[in-house]
């Protein structure tokens, strides 16, 4: 193939390589999160002895357990600036509860603990918690391992009667331990309410682990859409003002299996906008379009972007953040019409309550942009919402995965695998469509963008992700690559990284997947020229151009160019589950080829859970301007290639 570096048609825009963030399954609890203790904050129905989930009685009987509703919407203690704890879910009155127990024996042990705390030996934790007792008691906060003898650390901490105080404590653990005991005790008799606990390494980032973090920047994340996804519609805003123990957890059935279908609220926007400067990532909200009505939405713009000397504005400078936090990008719910969230979910009313949202939120502040939400392949969306309403937003937001491989060996295997490396194929197909249709029915031919705000191997959520999901992450890349101008794809967002597909996140480790080492490979390109190809080879029958997006073709290829530093980059996607492919290459409107280095994500094998090894790329320099590779079967190679 020919790469003639003058020949570019456009940037390779940074915003087509974003990413999710949503408090769903493992994304966040043993994600994303550093807390280490489960069922935190005592929500849900108790077992038949009175303690909350995931917790153990301590102590002989003669002691009463029970789970309690804290009174009151401060949720235990301290100001709120919301009252709004109203039910949104049959289970939200379990949300807001206090273990109580009362110990009627003097001198005699009682309390709760929770096993499967994960230490590292050497490393600093930190903790907190809250408690309420009716007389001073002297309550004792430990870890130790499966044999009770083996203390790690312990701490007393006195009560005051009748007054809620938060107790913090510190410590170093002595062992490595996956399944250490966490126990809080006390000697009867008296009464002793547990509110909240938390325990963390002390390294974390406003309550994140570093590790996952170093992990985001590594895969680079120019723009993060949160708080969902399906979680939006779970997600009340103005609840996350409260300091993190204080938070009422929120309700979300079926989209948070792993926590027993509740989420701490360890994230509010305070939170997610320190992650997005900390990952150097644009921050992009939800609103909830079927808690949250025109106000509020104004409100949680006006909190995000209005100066401080407007009503929201001020209160997030009392909490410390004077500057405005300018967040650009807006999602006006998330998959309306689909039939499994809350709200507007007809044409006729999605198109109401967008207008009166984007008309209220731009009130705050004119600049946003906004991405509507619906049910965009179905025609009635583009004939109301579009061409009626088309002017209160900016994009239309698309949604696609593809079927998870369900045969691995033989024929089925390979014949399973061709179709998971050649849906971006299928997907363009479908993008063009919307593209098409946006054009017919947009206002006084207005252009409105695609954001393809979700796309993944379905489930990527419920297994540990291979090199396959590795091919078609790839493949999907190179395909935004090369069309996502051509379709007018404005914005895009894999959904999601953490745990869901590209970061596998361990109790004491994380690391990237076979699909993370990829968005890591092609991160080279954002911000890039691409250069258009020429067909060639296997490609010179095709009307296309080389590398585009067919079943038929093994090797897929993106080039582009930093100009300003002579640095072509070329990513190649071996597609075929078998057969290598070479590739001979040669460059135009170069003097010559200064240096040509490159990295190979490669493995013998594509079954379940197999992984990339990176290996140094064997590049063959042929000539001042031309050069050759191999790319081995399933795999993917990047070439870095200095001209003069």
């Amino acid at each position: 193939m020919e790469i003639d570096v003058q020949k570019t048609v456009g940037e390779i825009s940074p915003l087509w390589f974003g990413h999710n963030l949503e408090h769903t399954r493992s994304c966040v609890w043993r994600g994303l999160s550093a807390q280490l203790i489960r069922n935190r904050k005592f929500v849900g129905a108790s077992g038949r002895h009175g303690v909350a989930r995931h917790w153990y009685r301590i102590g002989p009987k003669g002691c009463l357990y029970l789970l309690e509703r804290a009174a009151g919407a401060k949720n235990m203690q301290g100001e709120t600036y919301t009252t709004r704890f109203e039910s949104v879910s049959p289970g939200w009155d379990t949300t807001r509860q206090r273990q109580r127990m009362e110990a009627f024996e003097s001198g005699a042990r009682h309390g709760i603990g929770q096993r499967g705390v994960p230490l590292v030996g050497n490393r600093e934790y930190e903790g907190r918690l809250a408690l309420l007792s009716d007389r001073q008691l002297a309550v004792r906060v430990g870890l130790r391992g499966q044999e009770p003898e083996r203390k790690y650390f312990e701490t007393t901490v006195k009560t005051l009667p009748g007054q809620w105080r938060e107790h913090r404590f510190t410590f170093v653990a002595p062992a490595t331990d996956e399944d250490a005991h966490f126990e809080i005790t006390f000697d009867g008799p008296g009464v002793l309410h547990v509110g909240a606990v938390a325990l963390l390494p002390a390294d974390n980032f406003q309550g994140m682990r570093r590790d996952v973090i170093e992990l985001l920047k590594e895969i680079s994340v120019p723009i993060l859409r949160w708080p969902g996804g399906n979680f939006a519609g779970c997600y009340r805003w103005k609840d996350g003002l409260l300091p993190v123990d204080r938070r009422a957890p929120l309700p979300g059935a079926g989209i948070l299996p792993h926590t027993d279908g509740f989420d701490d609220h360890e994230i509010g926007t305070d939170e997610f906008v320190a992650l997005c400067r900390e990952i150097q990532a644009e921050p992009w909200i939800t609103i909830n379009m079927g808690l949250e009505g025109p106000v509020e939405a104004r409100e949680w713009v006006e909190y995000c972007n209005g100066s401080p000397d407007t009503e929201w504005g001020a209160i997030r400078a009392a909490r410390g953040h004077p500057e405005p936090y300018g967040v650009k990008y807006w999602s006006l719910g998330n998959e309306m019409g689909y039939g499994h969230m809350k709200g507007p979910n007809t044409p006729r009313e999605y198109a109401e309550m967008a207008a009166d949202c984007s008309r209220a939120m731009r009130q705050a502040d004119p600049s946003i942009v906004l991405v509507a939400s619906g049910t965009w392949w179905k025609e009635e969306w583009f004939r109301t919402v579009l061409a009626e309403v088309g002017d209160s937003f900016d994009h239309i937001a698309f949604h696609e995965y593809t079927a998870l491989m369900k045969e691995f060996r033989g024929e089925e295997g390979e014949k399973e695998f061709r179709r998971i490396a050649g849906a971006p194929s299928q997907t363009l197909e479908a993008l063009r469509e919307v593209r098409q249709r946006l054009d017919t029915y947009a206002p006084g031919g207005k252009f409105v963008g695609i954001s393809f705000d979700e796309w993944n191997v379905w489930y990527a959520w419920f297994r540990v992700p291979g090199v396959v999901e590795g091919i078609y992450t790839a493949a999907m890349l190179n395909m935004f690559c090369r069309e996502a101008r051509r379709i007018g794809m404005t914005m895009g967002a894999y959904f999601e990284p953490v745990n869901e597909g590209a970061i596998l996140v361990e109790p004491a480790s994380a690391r990237l997947t076979p699909a993370g080492q990829v968005f890591s490979l092609f991160k080279a390109h954002q911000g890039n020229q691409l250069i258009e190809l020429e067909a060639c080879g296997a490609d010179a029958e095709s009307e296309r151009p080389q590398g585009a997006d067919r079943p038929g073709a093994s090797l897929d290829v993106v080039a582009s160019v930093a100009e300003a530093k002579n640095e072509v980059t070329v990513t190649l996607v071996n597609r075929h589950p078998e057969e290598d492919c070479e590739a001979e290459i040669s460059l135009k409107n170069v003097s010559a080829i200064v240096t040509a280095t490159g990295a190979l994500l490669t493995s013998p094998t594509y079954l379940p859970e197999s992984e990339f090894t990176e290996e140094e790329l064997e590049v063959t320099v042929k000539d001042d301007r031309a050069l050759a590779v191999t790319v081995p079967a399933h795999s993917v190679a990047r070439m870095s290639i200095v001209c003069r």
